[in-house]
């Protein structure tokens, strides 16, 4: 499982980028199945496969942006299936905006997230999958009352999927952290000989990285803007 940094429409471009890297590392590694977040159904009940890239919706979204469509075209370039996995909701003129914002709605869409991939995991149980979410739905880790995506999968299939966070550096309130300035300071050398970005397993990171929540490893880099 790994993320992308988005704020509404505003996303950290940099961890598209990476995402498609990753691609193209993973199909080395035998994958051949992509499961999205962003992705719409192809029929009801039908998670896929999706073998074209889907058209871009009349309203916009995720799917009209061109780096998550180079995304998808480098996975269907090397001949995956893409697979869906949101939770099936209706949203019409009557539905309160405060009810999609609870945490009971939080925690419900999480739970259809897990149960939804376990079916797309349960109909090739030999064959590996890579699952692209948005910024903590990966997390492994409970939270308070937040009880994230990548918690529930392992806890409905047995698995305990690696997970890869891109989000750490990523600057959503304008400004970078001081923590986050000082860790990419200590780093400048490790970071400009790989083109600004690179990514350690956590065990084996230096602080605060090592003790990063529900993730197996992490992605630093310099290009961390929302846009």
């Amino acid at each position: 499982m790994a993320n992308e940094a988005r704020n509404g429409l505003a996303r950290c471009i940099r961890t598209r980028d990476v995402g498609a890297r990753m691609i193209r590392a993973a199909h080395q590694a035998g994958v051949r199945r992509l499961a999205m977040e962003a992705l719409p159904w192809p029929a009801p009940d039908t998670p896929g496969p999706i073998v074209a890239i889907p058209p871009i919706p009349d309203r916009g979204g995720y799917l009209a942006q061109p780096d998550m469509r180079r995304l998808i075209t480098a996975a269907l370039e090397l001949g995956w299936s893409l697979w869906a996995y949101e939770a099936v909701f209706d949203i019409t003129a009557q539905t309160d905006p405060a009810q999609t914002l609870s945490m009971e709605f939080t925690n419900w869409r999480e739970r259809e997230h897990a149960g939804n991939l376990c079916r797309v995991r349960a109909a090739a149980p030999a064959e590996p999958l890579l699952v692209w979410c948005g910024n903590g739905h990966a997390c492994k880790q409970e939270d308070s009352d937040w009880v994230p995506m990548g918690w529930q999968f392992r806890a409905l299939s047995g698995t305990d999927p690696f997970v890869i966070d891109q989000t750490m550096s990523v600057t959503f309130e304008g400004q970078p952290q001081p923590w986050v300035q000082a860790l990419l300071a200590s780093l400048g050398g490790t970071l400009a000989a790989h083109g600004g970005t690179a990514g350690i397993l956590r065990d084996q990171a230096p602080a605060p990285l090592n003790s990063w929540p529900g993730v197996d490893a992490v992605i630093v880099s310099t290009e961390n803007s929302l846009t």
